[in-house]
């Protein structure tokens, strides 16, 4: 996984020092426990890849925590382009980045994974997670959301 995500992303291996990796069924978990306990669990840590197609996909939890470590493959968004994506609306634009996964972020802040191919972006944030347009367009223009 530490590969992956260093080649991908060019997320360094030192981000994730601390943090191990297990693969059940279709997924990547990642913890930071020592080692995972003798305990039946459905289970531990963080959901990290899906594993279902071709190319492995990162979870949005995952690029929320270790995205801010990316140095390509990387898309800082607009306030615009932002409340598309967060909507799960799909968009046209042009990004120095390689067709695949890619990091989104607004401010600095990382928002989740996205698709990009030849030029256009998919939004991969879950549905539950998205925001609905009024709440969206209230965040976003006046920033204070938190």
């Amino acid at each position: 996984m530490v590969e992956l995500m260093e080649s991908r992303f060019g997320i360094p291996p030192a981000a994730f020092e601390n943090v191990s990796f297990y693969r059940r069924g279709r997924n990547v978990w990642a913890f930071s426990l020592p080692e995972i306990p003798n305990l039946r669990c459905e289970s531990v840590g963080l959901r990290f890849i899906s594993v279902r197609g071709r190319v492995p996909k990162p979870t949005t939890y995952a690029l929320q925590l270790f995205g801010r470590f990316a140095t390509k493959n990387s898309i800082a968004l607009s306030t615009d382009q932002a409340e598309k994506f967060i909507a799960g609306e799909g968009q046209r634009l042009d990004a120095e980045v390689e067709d695949g996964y890619v990091v989104v972020s607004y401010r600095g802040d990382v928002l989740g994974c996205g698709l990009y191919t030849r030029g256009e972006l998919a939004s991969q944030l879950p549905k539950e997670r998205r925001i609905m347009n009024e709440v969206r367009k209230n965040c976003l223009s006046d920033g204070d959301c938190r």
